[in-house]
């Protein structure tokens, strides 16, 4: 890799001992993925949950600062996923572990580094995204393919590791999707049914996943009907990247990218495979469930935004959460904090159902919950969390929010 005169500097240790770790460890995945030079970034995201961090994760970043002010600074604005617990809720989660005081640990450290510890993600509406075209530096899948795809700005996905070393350069190997050609589309598909709900759409985005399972594929869709919403799509742009590890899509006449077939595909004309509601269906009849004992719902992944928690709140208003479901909804501490001002968590809270804020249900030990609660059955709104959750033992039924609430009302997954 070429580097500039600051980015040698940096790796000669003129700039302190942090830039002098960030550098190297950039320059060594920038030289694994052949990047010729670096680019500069202005916003960085580090995901970093405590299941994922580790104890050794959080010893590295008290390492980090530990160091004398001038040996760590900044030369870009960070923020981090889902600082701070739901104390209650986890307690009653996972009975005998902390996890508010083990995350506190990484706040403490974050804190001290400068990174700001009160955000979530730019596609749970609680972070401003970059603009058109800009390249930044994120960790958070959710992040990167709805910034690729339906922002427009450049990203790959950085480890959590390569996130925190952009924190103290400044910049990012300039590889992968930072890179013009690499954002055209490499497959082409059409829809021949309108989707109607985002579980709808989260199935379109594993359907895709699963067909191409590459990070280098970028499929491009043509869509029927109404021109779907950013929850929509961002719904489609999760399950994309956790069915099929896609970082980049295109929504022909949509995504900024796409105006038209030309344009997202370089000047190519494809032939697009089609995805017919008889593929959704399948999809639905593969999880099943239907009248059996319903453990947990978990409404997350997305985290969930203010018209969806006032949904909730309506469809509970005056109900009664049956004994046996445990219904948690997930939303950033920013907007739980503002539907507490309006009354739509006492709403929720008085019908037995628990607002939480903090990491995502799956990103919070769900196999030791799991365990610990006896829990099987599941019903979510996410089908990435389909995906997740049946990794950990779960047996998962993927359904809108009206019929989460309502199967949570009922105590068993109604059809």
């Amino acid at each position: 890799m070429k580097l500039n005169e600051t980015e040698q500097a940096m790796l000669d240790g003129t700039h302190g001992k942090a830039a002098q770790w960030a550098i190297g460890y950039q320059w060594s995945v920038g030289t694994f993925f052949d990047a010729e030079d670096f680019v500069p970034v202005r916003m960085i995201h580090a995901s970093t949950d405590r299941e994922t961090m580790g104890d050794s994760g959080v010893a590295f970043l008290e390492e980090l600062a530990a160091l004398p002010s001038e040996e760590r600074r900044p030369r870009a604005f960070a923020t981090a996923d889902f600082r701070g617990f739901d104390e209650e809720t986890f307690r009653f989660l996972l009975p005998g572990r902390d996890l508010a005081g083990e995350s506190a640990e990484a706040v403490v450290a974050l804190g001290k580094l400068g990174v700001v510890t009160s955000h979530a993600y730019v596609n749970d509406h609680s972070v401003t995204a970059p603009g058109f075209g800009e390249a930044c530096g994120y960790s958070g899948t959710p992040s990167v393919v709805y910034m690729n795809g339906i922002v427009g700005a450049r990203c790959n996905f950085e480890a959590g590791p390569s996130s925190l070393a952009a924190f103290f350069t400044g910049r990012v190997p300039r590889y992968g999707f930072h890179l013009d050609e690499k954002r055209l589309a490499t497959h082409a598909f059409k829809l021949d049914f309108e989707p109607e709900t985002v579980v709808d759409w989260g199935i379109v985005g594993a359907l895709i996943g699963r067909k191409l399972n590459s990070y280098w594929s970028v499929p491009a869709l043509e869509v029927t009907g109404a021109r779907p919403t950013i929850l929509d799509l961002n719904h489609m742009a999760l399950s994309m990247a956790s069915y099929g590890s896609i970082a980049m899509f295109h929504v022909i006449g949509i995504t900024p990218e796409a105006p038209n077939w030309a344009t997202a595909c370089g000047g190519k004309t494809p032939t697009p495979e089609t995805i017919s509601r008889t593929h959704l269906n399948e999809f639905y009849d593969e999880w099943g469930g239907t009248n059996e004992k319903l453990d947990v719902v978990a409404l997350s992944t997305p985290q969930l935004d203010i018209p969806e928690i006032v949904q909730i709140a309506e469809l509970l208003d005056g109900k009664k959460v049956h004994p046996d479901t445990t219904l948690l909804v997930y939303t950033p501490i920013e907007i739980k904090e503002a539907c507490a001002r309006i009354g739509l968590n006492q709403t929720i809270e008085k019908a037995g159902g628990r607002v939480v804020h903090g990491h995502d249900f799956f990103a919070t030990f769900a196999k030791e919950i799991r365990e610990a609660h006896g829990w099987e059955r599941m019903m979510t709104h996410s089908v990435k969390m389909v995906n997740i959750c049946e990794g950990y033992g779960y047996r998962p039924t993927p359904a809108d929010i009206p019929r989460c609430i309502a199967s949570a009302l009922a105590g068993k997954v109604l059809p």
